[in-house]
């Protein structure tokens, strides 16, 4: 009879135990299962599937030397577009194009191929972008200190996030793409690339 009322009294003191745990592994439960929806869903959204977190490394830019664009030809294979990682961090920013792939501008103007630039932030973040400042049809652009120009009409952004900080073409700074890198390469998708469209 002892036995049974210890038996007892012990899985009354365990089932008050399990019900005081319960809440709290319940709330672990909902925010892990709610973590893993944003993430499902940043990455349905093409806000989790950009790269634009690979560095390569921390640099400071001279706010009194201009760095243009180097041009290159990337290579492009099975439907993707590479380049060199190396030729990127030495040259600081690159441009190269997507050739036979026509883009006319709101403002009327019309290119034959689409600019791309890839760049080293401040941070070492590596960026890749569509090279336009659409308003003023500029494709070219270089790094001044912690901005990047535009060299038709000077309009500047923040380097590491693209944020305009002073000129006539704030709002359309180059437009990030996602890429990937592999075995040293920046990785592009070349569909990807020849269905952008103009934001204006």
């Amino acid at each position: 009879m002892t036995a049974q009322v210890s038996t007892s009294k012990k899985a009354k003191v365990l089932g008050k135990e399990h019900q005081r745990r319960s809440p709290a592994r319940v709330l672990a439960l909902v925010l892990a299962a709610g973590v893993v929806l944003l993430l499902a869903g940043m990455t349905w959204l093409g806000l989790a599937g950009r790269d634009s977190g690979y560095a390569l490394g921390s640099r400071r830019y001279d706010p009194e030397t201009r760095i243009q664009q180097t041009e290159l030809v990337p290579e492009f294979r099975n439907g993707k577009v590479y380049v060199d990682l190396s030729t990127i961090k030495e040259k600081a920013i690159v441009r190269f194009e997507i050739p036979d792939q026509p883009v006319t501008l709101p403002n009327g103007s019309t290119f034959d191929s689409l600019p791309i630039t890839a760049y080293v932030a401040p941070s070492g973040r590596l960026v890749a972008a569509v090279s336009f400042c659409e308003p003023c049809s500029g494709t070219t652009f270089y790094i001044q200190g912690d901005r990047l120009v535009c060299n038709v009409c000077g309009t500047q952004w923040k380097l590491e996030d693209l944020k305009g900080i002073y000129g006539g073409c704030l709002r359309y700074p180059p437009d990030e793409v996602k890429y990937q890198v592999e075995d040293g390469k920046l990785v592009l998708d070349e569909q990807g690339l020849r269905s952008w469209q103009p934001r204006i």
